[in-house]
């Protein structure tokens, strides 16, 4: 199914040329709108939205007009999208560094802690928390005598207090996948694990299987699954060769571990038959084969989020124009908890366009998406009903 936003996307393309730069020129008015331009300081690269408070919690990586350096953006917003006063931030304050989000967890849903890597050439982890006013309250840092860095997800485990870490350090010679626990209470490193494996280096969050082993993927030539019996990180054993029929160039992106215990992995690949990059889900441990879905043109995966009774996945899918050419619009998909389709929707204009995560509240669907406006890449928040149709 395929929206055309006509009234609103005519205006997204007059702001491409700077006729039209405040939301308030936005028809139909802001406020009862179902997008929502959040223009910040400079160019986003919007990561991620989450529930927070009875609003939301926007995370985004920016670089600032007239500075080179990578800030990490911050907001609340209402529902509306109505950034709350004082609640649009930029990080590290005061430092002239380069900072990447790579992901963020809210615990106790007052407290914010976000990870990612330090410098231009990753030389170092980072970990900061923010309370609920997004004020800095403390912060972590992890370097060894490696050169750079990944960070590819953290959690939190509330029986041990713990943040647990996991992404991969490496120099010229030498490549480790690593995996680490931070104490909760002031983020300070507690353990950490390394394993020289190479093609172990992993593509996606580190994760725990039900009887306490690690479980991750990793992209080198096609994708595969591995596994470490424990933490120590000493053994690692291939698990699953990603191989489907009629695929290949097979790229995991995202892992998600259920309350159940059920783990699944979400990525690209090209269908042979349809002779397209299409999307795939595929539970771990199952005999299932994969449900792979996505729109007539190439499909991109940016954003997978577990929510009641299945899954949200953002991204963007490419439409060939009339007369040749071709660009991305907005892609929104809900999955059942096997994988299989509830909905699938693309819409946008004649405009690049893409989404990038998704989080339900209340039968309603809030997902962030950017366009280019001007020469800047602009975040904006669009708001669909459970079944994925354009809302007020």
């Amino acid at each position: 199914m395929k929206y055309l936003i006509y009234t609103i996307f005519s205006c997204l393309v007059i702001l491409a040329i700077g006729a039209c730069n405040t939301e308030e020129d936005l028809s139909p008015v802001s406020q009862n709108s179902y997008i929502k331009i959040i223009q910040g300081k400079g160019t986003d690269a919007p990561l991620s939205v989450n529930e927070f408070n009875g609003g939301l919690l926007i995370v985004s990586n920016s670089t600032i007009r007239g500075n080179s350096s990578n800030k990490i953006r911050i907001l609340r917003t209402d529902l509306n999208g109505t950034v709350i006063n004082g609640s649009d931030k930029y990080f590290p304050e005061g430092l002239n560094q380069a900072w990447n989000v790579k992901d963020v967890i809210v615990i106790e849903n007052q407290r914010i802690v976000l990870g990612g890597t330090v410098g231009n050439n990753n030389e170092s982890l980072f970990f900061l928390e923010l309370n609920a006013q997004l004020d800095s309250v403390k912060s972590g840092f992890y370097s060894s005598d490696m050169e750079n860095y990944d960070l590819t997800g953290i959690s939190y485990d509330e029986t041990s207090s713990k943040i647990y870490f996991g992404g991969s350090e490496w120099n010229d010679s030498e490549r480790y996948t690593l995996y680490g626990q931070l104490n909760a209470s002031d983020l300070s490193i507690d353990q950490t694990y390394t394993t020289s494996k190479a093609k172990a280096l992993p593509s996606t969050p580190i994760l725990e299987d039900a009887t306490g082993g690690l479980i991750w993927a990793y992209n080198t030539g096609n994708s595969e699954l591995v596994r470490s019996p424990n933490r120590s990180m000493q053994q690692i054993d291939d698990i699953d060769a990603l191989s489907f029929d009629d695929s290949e160039n097979i790229l995991s992106k995202k892992l998600i571990k259920t309350q159940e215990g059920k783990i699944v992995i979400l990525g690209e690949l090209d269908n042979k038959k349809e002779e397209q990059r299409m999307l795939f889900f595929y539970e771990v441990f199952s005999a299932a084969d994969p449900v792979i879905f996505g729109e007539k043109g190439e499909n991109r995966l940016n954003g997978a989020k577990k929510i009641e009774n299945g899954y949200l996945v953002a991204g963007s899918t490419e439409v060939i124009g009339q007369e040749g050419g071709s660009h991305l619009d907005f892609y929104l998909s809900r999955r059942g908890p096997n994988g299989g389709e509830s909905f699938s929707n693309s819409f946008g204009s004649d405009e690049d366009e893409e989404l990038h995560d998704a989080v339900m509240i209340n039968d309603q669907i809030y997902s962030i998406g950017s366009t280019e406006i001007g020469i800047e890449n602009t975040l904006l928040l669009i708001k669909t009903d459970k079944f994925g149709r354009l809302v007020n």
